[in-house]
């Protein structure tokens, strides 16, 4: 019974938003208790403690460009676009290199790429982040990154990620029809 329930849920979420949730119901049918903890830890990741969400969601799609799988990256944007985030912006963000994204959303970006690599800058950036958003503001691009990483890497050890999806390609295409929407309404 559990199973069923967290299999439609999983469902009605891949159906909002255009994302494969086959993983997630295969996990429901392995372990409906392991699978039941998964679904609890979304509402930790998905909590943005404050942080706006322009910058959470850039700590988030970098996370998810940074372990290459392509449906998590679009899941993503999608969900920054829900949430409010131009699609201008998110653009900026991953193909021009940070330089042309809101200052916020390259920092965020800034921060979930260090967080990754470990960079040594890392305190610097973690500064500049609590001086801009506070602790709080920390604690959402810290759920950002976990939750933008976690979730595709969780995906490709169940065997069910697929780098190399042309997001970037689709990206570009959809920025540039949401500019000439934007234009047009005026």
């Amino acid at each position: 019974m559990l199973a069923m329930l967290l299999k439609r849920a999983f469902r009605k979420f891949g159906g909002r938003y255009g994302y494969d949730t086959s993983y997630l119901a295969e996990l429901a049918d392995t372990d409906t208790t392991g699978a039941l903890k998964l679904a609890l830890v979304s509402p930790f990741t998905d909590h943005r403690f404050g942080l706006a969400a322009a910058p959470y969601f850039a700590a988030r799609i970098t996370a998810a460009r940074q372990t290459d799988c392509g449906s998590c990256l679009r899941l993503t944007i999608a969900m920054a676009r829900e949430a409010g985030v131009p699609m201008r912006n998110i653009r900026a963000m991953l193909l021009d290199g940070a330089e042309t994204a809101p200052r916020d959303m390259a920092l965020a970006r800034h921060y979930a790429e260090a967080v990754l690599a470990s960079d040594p800058a890392l305190p610097n950036i973690l500064a500049a982040c609590e001086a801009l958003w506070g602790k709080s503001g920390v604690a959402g691009l810290a759920a950002a990154t976990v939750s933008g990483s976690f979730y595709p890497l969780l995906k490709r050890g169940l065997g069910h990620g697929n780098a190399c999806e042309p997001v970037l390609a689709w990206l570009a295409g959809e920025a540039t029809e949401e500019t000439m929407r934007e234009m047009v309404d005026g």
